[in-house]
């Protein structure tokens, strides 16, 4: 089938891409970078203006003597390459210029960077009708676009737009009101108003003058919406392009497709004038390889703070550009082609490593046991920060068999929407279950439903009353205990005692998936002698010392109580007295395992839902932020059918709980369930590549989102404010560096857009159909028991 990438194939490929679309581009470490399933073709419509692309046959690609695999070529046999971006196959994250101009198809996956994912913009991917063209639809009567300034001066933006009903537009440019035309389609003439009868037409809007870096453009419709798709519609915008304000009136059409097959092999075609960028932290010992093909290309790297840097052209054949001297930088990697244009194969970024040796097969584990310790800051635990003075020796044991997920987050910052995630392998605003009285939807299936399907007994022990049957969270459980619910102590001693009488009363013979879920770490805080006794001040008698601390940290959070230091202090030390506590019982747990034979058959994920904040950021608990104490969350892998000895024991990849179910399928052999929106990180814990730098992202309720990429960290809010960090350097998130790296913040931008868009299903056309339905959201009644019960966790219920 032709991989010719007409519109309705980019909304095909919004809709179908699976999970984390934004790890594009593959290969284990050597292998071969694997294409992506081929898409279909669509016929154009009748009027787009923009250009067929020509694909030619695997024939006459043969007939110039492709090479089967272009970073192979010259490699010493004791090296091989590994891919860290595919660029032919993560086209959706290029950023296109034509003469100048930034040009931008809204309605491809790469409009995804520009629309914000839906998130607070009004905008969605969009089919007009079968096999039509993809466009960005406005819902209502405003309408958001993310649009980045490359230099300061006065601008021009031009959109291709459809009126439903409305045919007044108004702009606005980062809120303040901003000249808008309307403009025949074609020639370019002045109209009056939008066209109503379902045509297109051209909006020029002037910016008097732009700074460079991020900035918001604003739509607003007056006089009604239409309807589409069985939705309100108020617009559809066909393509953008942003360069000076004299380019309006000639406003070209969006660019041609970027990514073509030439013969089995990807590959870029820039059309003549075009320049396309990619943004990425280059690691040491990068080197761009591909085979140009046709044509000539010119380099450029562009870099915040940084004179951008012009290196030398690349001639046609095989290339080999070193970017040695651009390592640990984030950088945009320019590609620009001539008046000849260009076409390349396989051009991607790899680095050079020792051949690996060839590993042994992994041997799946025939059982599960997930692990959620609540409220456990990664920070505290020395595997994360070699100065904590937390004291976890059973963990320790652990760890040392085990590999530490050194940048793993949580998607929300309180338990229900995390755990939610957990289990669901969905965003916390796909299953929904983000408010107290929110219900996990019956329509989202549960990691215990998954893997009951496929033989296994399932258990659970939880002490979290949100984790309960009221709230949607009993399913697919053989075996359901919920502590809090039942008027069980929850404290670890007696979770671990129920978890060793279930291994050991266990009749049934199926493989085994164990849920256990710890809460000591948990408000409240209890007071323990002997481990007070290491932390803190055992002669303290304040204002802390109240057995019902967790009221006591509700009323500090809500300004209603002032604490001291000495206060603060005790409290943290009870914070980690919990942690040692909890440890003892962590390791029962893990040494009954070994005693009952079952260790070197079950694979262990230990994590937490969030952390918890110790005025590190003016508060304190959890549920309110989204910095790292409550995002960065422990997670440790023992994989028993690894091969040991041949695996890092610290694996930096980006992850996150949304990534967890999906790894758990892959380390069992079995297919990931399809709809999930994790990845699995086997591939990481074997020391493969994934192609690309992955990000995580997060969120708290509907008005905050985080994106997290490397030691780069985007917190942004519903109005538009955002705050940029470099985790490497200011842990703590003490200083906001978006000012000085505005590259940095439109990529992280652009890559919460794409990974958001994965969310939304696609209105109308086949590509509706390739997504799940959305789930709706289902709520219940809190009664008065539960409501105490969530009290006296130190949950604020209304």
């Amino acid at each position: 089938m032709s991989r010719v990438y007409r519109r309705s194939v980019w909304l095909w490929l919004v809709a179908s891409v699976a999970g984390w679309g934004l790890g594009c581009g593959s290969g284990a470490a050597g292998g071969p970078v694997e294409s992506t399933p081929d898409r279909p073709e669509a016929l154009r419509a009748g009027s787009d203006d923009r250009s067929a692309t020509d694909v030619r046959t695997p024939d006459e690609a043969h007939e110039d003597q492709l090479p089967d695999d272009a970073h192979e070529a010259q490699v010493p046999d004791d090296r091989v390459a590994r891919v860290v971006l595919s660029l032919a196959e993560c086209d959706e994250r290029a950023e296109r210029w034509l003469g100048g101009a930034r040009v931008v198809d809204l309605g491809a996956p790469e409009g995804a960077q520009y629309t914000g994912g839906g998130w607070h913009t009004g905008l969605r991917a969009a089919s007009l009708g079968e096999g039509g063209p993809g466009v960005a639809l406005a819902a209502g009567n405003r309408a958001t676009l993310n649009v980045p300034v490359d230099h300061a001066g006065p601008l021009g933006i031009t959109l291709r737009a459809r009126a439903f009903r409305g045919d007044q537009v108004f702009a606005a440019w980062d809120g303040e009101s901003v000249p808008v035309r309307v403009l025949a389609d074609t020639s370019g003439e002045t109209l009056g108003r939008l066209p109503t009868d379902g045509s297109f037409a051209r909006l020029a809007v002037q910016v008097p003058q732009a700074s460079a870096g991020h900035h918001s453009l604003t739509l607003r419709v007056r006089g009604g919406a239409g309807t589409f798709a069985g939705q309100t519609a108020t617009l559809a915008l066909d393509w953008m392009r942003v360069g000076d304000p004299g380019d309006l009136v000639a406003g070209r059409a969006a660019p041609a497709p970027l990514s073509v097959l030439v013969g089995e092999q990807p590959g870029l075609r820039l059309s003549v004038g075009e320049r396309v960028g990619y943004v990425l932290r280059v690691p040491p010992g990068a080197r761009l390889r591909g085979v140009l093909r046709s044509g000539a290309l010119g380099l450029r790297v562009a870099r915040d703070g940084r004179a951008e840097e012009t290196l030398s052209p690349v001639a046609e054949g095989a290339f080999d550009v070193d970017l040695a001297a651009f390592a640990g930088e984030l950088v945009r990697l320019e590609l620009s082609a001539d008046d000849r244009g260009a076409e390349l194969v396989r051009p991607s970024v790899v680095v050079l490593e020792p051949r690996p040796t060839r590993a042994t097969a992994v041997r799946p584990p025939r059982n599960v046991l997930l692990y959620l310790v609540d409220t456990l800051r990664a920070d505290h635990l020395s595997p994360y920060n070699d100065q904590t003075r937390v004291r976890t020796p059973g963990l320790a044991a652990f760890v040392r068999e085990a590999q530490t997920m050194r940048r793993a987050h949580a998607q929300e910052n309180w338990t229900k929407p995390s755990v939610a995630t957990l289990l669901s392998s969905l965003m916390p605003w796909e299953h929904t279950a983000v408010q107290d009285a929110s219900v996990v939807p019956e329509s989202v299936a549960l990691l215990p439903e998954l893997l009951r399907e496929h033989g296994f007994f399932t258990g659970s022990f939880i002490a979290n009353g949100y984790v309960s049957d009221r709230f949607g969270f009993a399913q697919g459980w053989h075996t359901y205990r919920n502590y809090v619910r039942e008027g069980r102590r929850t404290q670890a001693e007696f979770v671990a005692a129920d978890v060793l009488q279930w291994l050991d009363d266990r009749e049934d013979t199926r493989p085994f998936l164990l849920y256990v879920h710890t809460i000591d770490p948990h408000v409240p805080y209890r007071r323990r002698e002997d481990t007070l006794a290491l932390y803190g001040d055992l002669r303290y008698d304040g204002p802390a010392s109240v057995a019902n601390n967790a009221d006591l940290l509700g009323r500090v959070k809500l300004g209603r109580v002032s604490l001291g230091d000495a206060d603060r202090a005790h409290l943290e030390a009870l914070y980690d007295g919990e942690i040692t506590y909890h440890d003892v019982h962590f390791q029962a747990i893990m040494d009954g395992l070994e005693r009952r034979h079952l260790a070197d058959d079950t694979l262990v994920i230990v994590t937490s839902d969030h952390g918890e904040e110790f005025w590190d950021h003016g508060s304190v608990g959890h549920g309110h932020s989204l910095y790292e104490e409550l995002l960065h969350v422990p997670m440790f892998v023992r994989h028993p059918g690894l091969p040991q000895g041949r695996i890092a024991r610290e694996v930096g990849a980006d992850v996150g709980l949304v990534d967890v179910l999906p790894t758990i399928f892959d380390a069992l052999g079995l297919p990931i369930p399809s709809g999930v929106a994790g990845r699995s990180f086997l591939p990481a814990l074997l020391g493969e590549s994934s192609g690309v730098p992955q990000v995580t992202v997060s969120g708290f309720m509907e008005n905050w989102r985080a994106v997290t990429s490397a030691d780069l960290k985007l917190i942004l809010r519903a109005n538009g404010q955002h705050r940029l960090f470099d985790l490497s350097r200011d842990p703590r998130e003490e200083h906001d560096i978006a000012a000085e790296q505005p590259l940095a913040v439109v990529h992280l931008r652009a890559m919460l857009g794409l990974r958001l868009a994965e969310a939304e299903p696609v209105l109308s056309g086949a590509a509706r159909r390739s997504r799940p339905p959305r789930h709706r959201p289902q709520s219940t009644t809190i009664d008065a028991e539960t409501r105490e019960q969530l009290r006296a966790l130190g949950y604020l219920i209304d």
